[in-house]
Parts: C-alpha cells; structure tokens; sequence
C-alpha cells in the first residue's frame, strides 16, 4: 500500500501546482489548476487510506476528484446529461465526484500513486466533458446509464 507520504511526494514533483490543503495520518486532500485545453479548471482531490479492518469496496477506497471551479454544467438535454460519468456526491451536490475509472476493472488500485494515475485521468475526462459541452456528445467512453437512477453512481464521502 501506497503511503500518503509517498503520494505527498510524487505529486509535488509531477504535479508542483497541487498543494496540499489537508493532510493527517491516513489522508490528504490537494488543490491545483488542470487545464486541458485553455479553459483551467480548480480541483480537488481526496485520498483516505482505509482502516485495516474496514469493509470497504475499491470503489470506496479510489480518490476522488471534484471541479470546485467553474462549477460542471448541467445539460438534461444532452446525451448522457445532465453530467455525464460522474457520482453524486450527498455534502456538496454541486461538486460531483468524477467517473475516472471502472473499478471493477482494478484500473487503479491502493498500491498505485495519485501523480501518475488519476490527475492524468482528471485531466482526461476535463479534456472530454470540454467537447462534450460544445458537440452534447460524451467520447471519453465509459460505462454510463442514460438517465440518472437514484441510486447508481453514488459514493459515500469521506
């Protein structure tokens, strides 16, 4: 398992621009600027190493990215709108987290770091929900229900 000093680090030399803006023994939480085309977008993202004894999923454990600024859109007409691959988050429903990855897959896992994973991905999907507001087509792929369900893509928040 990746140690939240490890992830400290390699974000600091990949990423200078994210700084931490919490950090205790078993999590961290950065901000910085993402820009994949001009427009920049402020993000945070957060990290929790779980409890041994925690009955967790991956899904639970995986970091989670939010846009804080400019807040995501929502277009209930577009395809895979109103906000395509993302999860509600229930403290701030206007900051969702981002759909990055299938975890069923073990596209990332607790082992992984932060740096050379998900902010490249973050970055990604900006990259396609920028098109996505100009074409109202999603074609960053992914696995996505048309229409929200109340339940699905829901994560806990930490």
């Amino acid at each position: 398992m990746t140690t939240i000093d490890e992830q400290i680090r390699a974000m600091k030399f990949r990423w200078p621009g994210c700084e931490v803006i919490e950090r205790d023994e078993n999590s961290v939480a950065w901000e910085g600027l993402l820009a994949p085309d001009k427009r920049p977008h402020l993000v945070r993202v957060r990290h929790r190493i779980p409890m041994v004894l925690e009955n967790i999923t991956l899904r639970d454990a995986q970091p989670r990215v939010q846009v804080i600024r400019p807040l995501l859109e929502r277009h209930y007409d577009y395809e895979e709108g109103p906000i395509p691959h993302v999860y509600v988050s229930d403290l701030h429903p206007t900051m969702p987290y981002l759909c990055l990855f299938i975890p069923s897959r073990r596209e990332w896992s607790i082992h992984d770091l932060i740096a050379h994973t998900t902010i490249f991905w973050a970055v990604e999907w900006l990259y396609f929900y920028e098109a996505w507001l100009v074409t109202k087509k999603w074609r960053g792929g992914g696995y996505h229900l048309p229409r929200p369900d109340p339940g699905a893509k829901r994560l806990e928040t930490v």
